[in-house]
This record gives structure tokens, C-alpha cells and sequence, in this order.
């Protein structure tokens, strides 16, 4: 009876031991969190450095979630080895049962709507390939391979739209009118609303916001906003490529308030009222300055790291300027 007791309390010590606490789970998560912000942009040596320290909160206790973020950010830096060596892990060990260990955070699965099985038998064979190359040794192979990697990581313009752009965009006027009630004057506040709902033109970079506004005071208008998104300048290091997009350009191309009663500020009684072309002239410079797109869009920056075997290549001898001529010819600088 004895020996049975000391077993089942070995066994309650070493659970205890490997179990993960409410707040390590929560601690894991927001690293997993962190890891899926960091490859999402590009930063795929965070990422692993966010997924170890995610790993190293559950005890151990690895997740689909997790291991296949890593396995990508291990693919994304060339390090076919290692992302071969972790992916044929991910289908022997049964990684694709392991559905359940962060908490309050949205997978990057569900995030891109994405399947994880899908996306890593897409490319295992590849992988597989790639795990067993030996490195070329001529200086141009080199380039050529820098420059197709960059050609395949690059995001698209059409890809960057469908993140950044906003649907819609809205902007108010306020005025007061003027009441008598039993016997007083008083101010009587309004509040107008434009909504602008956004639909693509036939130009690649170009898209159009309209809507329409209409008040007690004010006629019925129809606006239309264009906006210009333009990529930005590309930029070489021997450490990475870096490019992106921008909203560029807000033209006001149609929309007027008029007015069919007076309509007057509101901080007094006496206010004064506004003049005619004040809200058609407040509303045309509020879109020109306006965000049309998602936090964090508006210029929106990219980086392809290299890898540590192409920053040394690029650093040595004209290798930076022949990657820079290659990547000229290929409208990416």
C-alpha cells in the first residue's frame, strides 16, 4: 500500500511540475501573438525568438499553432534544414491533433484563413529538395537566387490593398439652427454624417469613395472621393530589401453643401452664421488629409531580410552593386 501511495504522489509531483499555470498560458499567448506580428511583417528572426519564449511557457507542450509558425520562419530565412527537419515532426508526432493550448488570441490559421496541413504538404516536397542542396559557389547563381527569393517574398500591390484599404470612411458637419419655444430663442444642434463606401476603379492604383449627405438644414449632396495609392521607393543594404505602399493622393472630384435654411455656429445665441462655401470647403480638406485606410497602412513599410550567407556574400567585392543592377532590370528598385 505504501509503495502504491508514494507512486501516486510521484506522479501528482511530476504533473504539477509539467503543468502550465493560468498566467504562463496567458504569458504564452501573448508571445505566440507577438511571433505571428513579428512574420507577418517580415521579421521572421523575432518570430522564432517570440515562438521559443511562447514554448518555453507551456512547459514544453508545443502546438500546431506554434510549430508551424516556425517551421515557416525557418523556410522564410532559407533554412531549409532546420524547416525540414521540424515539419517532418509536425506529421509524425501528431502536431495536427494538437489544436488547444493559447488562450484570447486569434491563430494565425484563422487569421488568414488558411489550413496548416494544407500549406505544409503544398511545399514538403520542395522542402525535402531543398534540405539536401548543396550551396552553389558562382558569384552570379548567387545573385540570381538573392533575386528570386525577393521576387518570390514580395507582397504584392494587390495583396497590400486588400489588408490596408478601408471599406468605408465617415465624416460630420455640425451646425445650429434656431427655435423659438415658449417664447425663447434657443440653439438647436445637428449633426450631419457622410458616409463614403469604397469601390475599385479600372486603374490599378486608383479607387473611388461615394456617398451621400443630407441634413434639416442642407440639401441633399452626392460626394465622390478618388484616392491614389502609389508604391514607395525601394531601398537596398547588404542586409536586406526593403519597399512598400502608400496612400499618395486625395482628389475631390464631386460634392457640394448648400444650404435651405441658415444654419449658424453654436457657441453662443449670437453666433454668427456660417457662410455658404464653409462645409464644402471644411469637408473637401478633411478628406485630403484623411486615412483611408486600416491603422498602420497608410505607409506601409516591408523588409525581405538576408540571410546570414548572403549578407556575407554581399558584403564582400561589387556583389551589392550586381544585386542592385539584377534587381533594377527587374523594376524592383
Amino acid at each position: 500500500m505504501r509503495k502504491i501511495l508514494l507512486v501516486l504522489f510521484t506522479l501528482f509531483l511530476t504533473s504539477n511540475f509539467y503543468a502550465q499555470t493560468y498566467l504562463e498560458v496567458i504569458r504564452a499567448s501573448s508571445y505566440y501573438s507577438n511571433a505571428i506580428q513579428n512574420y507577418t511583417e517580415g521579421n521572421y528572426k523575432n518570430a522564432l525568438s517570440s515562438l521559443e519564449l511562447a514554448e518555453k511557457n507551456l512547459k514544453g507542450k508545443t502546438n500546431r499553432d506554434l510549430e508551424y509558425l516556425k517551421i515557416m520562419s525557418h523556410y522564410q530565412l532559407n533554412n531549409y534544414k532546420q524547416a525540414y527537419g521540424l515539419a517532418k515532426v509536425y506529421f509524425e508526432e501528431g502536431y495536427i491533433e494538437r489544436k488547444k493550448s493559447f488562450r484570447n488570441v486569434v491563430s494565425y490559421s484563422k487569421t488568414n484563413n488558411i489550413d496548416y496541413e494544407e500549406e505544409l504538404t503544398a511545399i514538403f516536397v520542395s522542402l525535402e529538395e531543398k534540405s539536401n542542396l548543396k550551396e552553389p559557389t558562382n558569384i552570379d547563381v548567387l545573385i540570381e537566387n538573392i533575386v528570386t527569393k525577393i521576387m518570390a517574398k514580395k507582397v504584392s500591390f494587390k495583396s497590400y490593398i486588400n489588408a490596408a484599404l478601408a471599406p468605408k470612411v465617415t465624416e460630420k458637419i455640425d451646425y445650429c439652427l434656431r427655435e423659438v419655444s415658449n417664447g425663447s430663442l434657443k440653439r438647436v444642434y445637428e449633426n450631419n454624417f457622410l458616409n463614403l463606401k469604397m469601390t475599385p476603379t479600372n486603374k490599378e492604383y486608383s479607387f473611388d469613395y461615394s456617398g451621400v449627405i443630407s441634413g434639416k438644414a442642407i440639401n441633399t449632396s452626392s460626394y465622390k472621393i478618388n484616392v491614389i495609392f502609389t508604391p514607395t521607393k525601394a531601398t537596398l543594404s547588404p542586409n536586406y530589401y526593403r519597399y512598400g505602399y502608400k496612400q499618395n493622393k486625395v482628389t475631390h472630384i464631386k460634392g457640394k453643401i448648400t444650404f435651405k435654411e441658415i444654419a449658424y455656429k453654436c457657441f453662443s445665441l449670437t453666433a454668427p452664421k456660417h457662410e455658404t462655401s464653409y462645409f464644402s470647403n471644411f469637408l473637401i480638406k478633411q478628406f485630403q488629409h484623411k486615412n483611408f485606410t486600416k491603422r498602420g497602412y497608410k505607409a506601409k513599410s516591408y523588409q525581405i531580410p538576408f540571410s546570414e550567407k548572403e549578407k556575407a556574400l554581399l558584403k564582400q567585392d561589387t556583389n551589392l552593386t550586381k544585386l542592385h543592377v539584377a534587381l533594377r532590370s527587374k523594376g524592383l528598385l
